[in-house]
């Protein structure tokens, strides 16, 4: 497979933002969205995982969601991070890696705004990554 740069990536991600709708991303404030090469163990541990299962995250929202306390419930913005080579492993093509990046941006923005794994699947994103 191609290498996708970290600059590609970036960009990737930058398009993925673009993809959310102009009613959501108005309502975003206070996060911040990051990139990482991979989770650490402490991101794992933080949802369940361990290096140890063979699973991993592709991206990761940190945070107090708009419905648990509103874009100002404290000093520091929430993040979000994806995962650079965790969503290159997962694509079976190098054009695959477009929308997973998309969908997994859509799906920690989701957490922001208060989803569920479970409900952001109903909702209609695909499988929730993890």
């Amino acid at each position: 497979m191609k290498e996708i740069t970290p600059e590609d990536f970036e960009e990737l991600v930058a398009q993925g933002i673009d993809r959310i709708p102009k009613k959501f991303l108005d309502k975003i404030d206070n996060v911040a969205v990051m990139i990482a090469d991979e989770p650490t163990t402490e991101e794992l541990a933080s949802v369940g995982i361990s290096k140890d299962d063979g699973e991993t995250l592709l991206g990761l929202y940190e945070g107090v969601s708009e419905t648990d306390g509103g874009p100002y419930h404290r000093e520091f913005p929430d993040r979000i991070t994806i995962f650079r080579r965790p969503i290159i492993a997962e694509a079976r093509r190098p054009q695959d890696v477009p929308e997973i990046v998309a969908e997994t941006v859509r799906h920690e923005i989701a957490h922001h705004f208060g989803l569920s794994d479970e409900e952001i699947e109903e909702n209609g994103n695909k499988k929730a990554p993890r």
